[in-house]
């Protein structure tokens, strides 16, 4: 393992590792800090998505965000109320599932992972938003819609 790491760092370093071999085919980087934490970025496929998926260990919970959207877990595979930080992964990775965030301008007003099912058609739970942009890991699913907003 690596010794510059704290203990929960490089247990989830390892169950991270494990877990999603194929990830790390993709390209990605390791991001050293003085927090000891692990922290790896990896690319989406999609040419759409703003940010990559980032898994980090900051503050002794682990965080898994991808584009608009980040989840906080206690453990990689411990349970906590939006499931494990392995199944969110999974979730986001599986072509499944994709983030849907609302927009004002460059204002960010709310996002959360949903299924293609569960899209919004309109900015209804977010009123002031006057976009709404789906992002999924591989692109299939990638979507702007323009939405009136409402003050």
């Amino acid at each position: 393992m690596n010794e510059n790491l704290t203990e929960f760092s490089n247990e989830v370093k390892a169950q991270f590792f494990e877990s999603f071999p194929s990830l790390l085919k993709l390209e990605h980087k390791i991001i050293k800090n003085k927090e000891r934490a692990f922290c790896i970025e990896i690319k989406a496929p999609s040419p759409k998505a703003e940010h990559p998926l980032c898994v980090d260990t900051y503050g002794e919970e682990v965080t898994v965000s991808f584009d608009a959207y980040h989840a906080h877990f206690n453990e990689f595979f411990g349970e906590s109320e939006c499931g494990t930080a392995f199944e969110f992964i999974n979730q986001i990775i599986s072509g499944e599932f994709a983030v849907v965030s609302y927009w004002r301008g460059n204002q960010w007003c709310g996002s959360s992972l949903l299924k293609k099912e569960d899209f919004p058609i309109n900015n209804e739970n977010h009123p002031y938003a006057n976009r709404i942009q789906i992002r999924s890991w591989a692109g299939n699913l990638d979507l702007e819609i323009e939405c009136i907003p409402r003050n």
